[in-house]
């Protein structure tokens, strides 16, 4: 009887093991990214600014920053500009902090039929403090046109989800 029972129980066991499904995961897997002044030719936008607000968007798939730009190397033209990121590193986001200043490498990212820049642990983007290589290799950006305040409409998107090839 207590062999049967072991034998039941082993089985049992075995069923459980190879009918089990697995859930899948993501994570973030990037290769290494190129030279800062390469990166700087590949990316939509680059430019420093102090991050002004951390927006959480619309279904929880990411957050947008609000930048203060200080200086612009390539993509924008205002003073105020709007980046999507992941919401946490598994996703490729980045945790930028208010406050704090970063340059920013950004990329064109069609969200419900609207574009807008969105930036990942991917690319160079670096708090600004951290990135005295990167802009030895870039050059000196050009100061944007100052206005008192941000736009408003600039902020009013909700990205869907964000994919990361």
């Amino acid at each position: 009887m207590k062999k049967s029972v072991s034998i039941i129980t082993f089985l049992l066991m075995i069923l459980l093991v190879v009918f089990l499904k697995t859930i899948p995961t993501a994570a973030c897997s990037c290769m290494p990214p190129p030279p800062a002044d390469l990166a700087l030719s590949e990316a939509t936008a680059v430019f420093s600014g102090e991050a002004m607000e951390v927006k959480i968007s619309k279904g929880a798939n990411g957050k947008t920053i609000h930048f203060k730009v200080g200086e612009i190397w390539k993509g924008i033209d205002s003073a105020y500009v709007s980046v999507f990121t992941g919401n946490d590193s598994a996703s490729c986001g980045i945790n930028f902090t208010v406050g704090k200043e970063y340059l920013v490498y950004a990329h064109s990212f069609d969200s419900t039929g609207k574009s807008i820049l969105s930036s990942t642990l991917c690319d160079r983007t670096a708090e600004l403090a951290n990135a005295a290589d990167y802009l030895a290799l870039i050059g000196a950006g050009k100061i944007p046109e100052q206005t008192t305040t941000p736009p408003t409409n600039q902020y009013d998107f909700n990205p869907v989800i964000l994919v990361v090839v």
